[in-house]
């Protein structure tokens, strides 16, 4: 695990001058190499030992130590009249390659084997992780399992307080600190349902309350002043497990079925 997806994991967990820190290392973390300990604490607006308790923090001895692990990390430049459709494709890159360096394969199948064991299965998020569960939903509806979406802060509540030990919880948050999933999967939980959790934080509230968690890339560490899809790491995550699904040839059937489904439809409707 490198320095930047170890700042990553812990952030939730640092305090706010240390959270200052960790912002500024994760989105310019080539800029740290020309700087001694004095110059970045003033640049961030803490103290020289405040980046030295980070630096332990981070389970580095020293600032030196820090810049070194930082230095074997490879992070996109951004160039300011670098062209625009480049700066899109190194950013997507970068997230790939980052999810990769996380990915646990065995972490991914025991996702898919507790999926298809489910008697029922509810997919939370809001905001744009909402979009991601319905998109989810959508993938494994047509896969034909019992799934459904839940993006209502609400409705989320009603549902995680009828679950049972048949069902299980799919929960997308980025931040891993959406109060509104974290509420509602503590109360499934207690209900004795399974929980797997989505998450760029793998020491946030929801992962400490997951079953499993799948632990993504972070935008924030790659480039927070693009206006890019912040959903892409989990959209990947769920690219590989639909590719582990449709290895099954039932699943690969169905899939089949319900696009010829549409296209006839498609095909009536247009004649």
């Amino acid at each position: 695990m490198d320095i930047l997806t170890t700042i990553q994991n812990i952030y939730p967990q640092l305090s706010l001058k240390e959270k200052q820190i960790a912002s500024y290392v994760l989105n310019k973390a080539n800029e740290i190499q020309n700087m001694n300990i004095s110059l970045l604490a003033s640049t961030v607006g803490v103290s020289a030992g405040t980046v030295t308790r980070f630096c332990k923090r981070i389970h580095c001895n020293s600032f030196a130590e820090f810049k070194i692990k930082l230095s074997s990390v490879s992070t996109p430049v951004q160039k300011k009249n670098a062209d625009l459709l480049n700066q899109v494709y190194d950013f997507y890159n970068t997230v790939i390659e980052r999810s990769n360096s996380l990915i646990n394969k065995e972490t991914l199948v025991a996702v898919v084997n507790e999926i298809r064991k489910a008697k029922r299965i509810y997919i939370y998020g809001v905001g744009s992780s909402g979009l991601t569960a319905t998109e989810f939903n959508l993938r494994l509806l047509r896969m034909g399992f019992n799934v459904q979406s839940i993006t209502d802060s609400h409705l989320m509540l009603i549902n995680s307080s009828i679950v049972s030990k048949d069902d299980l919880i799919i929960a997308i948050s980025i931040s891993g600190e959406t109060s509104e999933v974290v509420n509602a999967v503590t109360i499934a939980k207690q209900n004795g349902s399974k929980i797997i959790s989505m998450t760029c934080f793998g020491e946030s509230s929801l992962a400490s309350v997951s079953d499993k968690c799948v632990i993504v890339a972070s935008t924030m560490s790659v480039n927070k002043e693009l206006f890019v899809n912040s959903q892409f790491s989990v959209v990947y995550i769920m690219d590989l497990l639909t590719t582990l699904f449709l290895e099954d040839d039932s699943n690969q059937n169905k899939m089949q079925i319900t696009i010829e489904t549409i296209t006839k439809q498609s095909h009536l409707k247009n004649n």
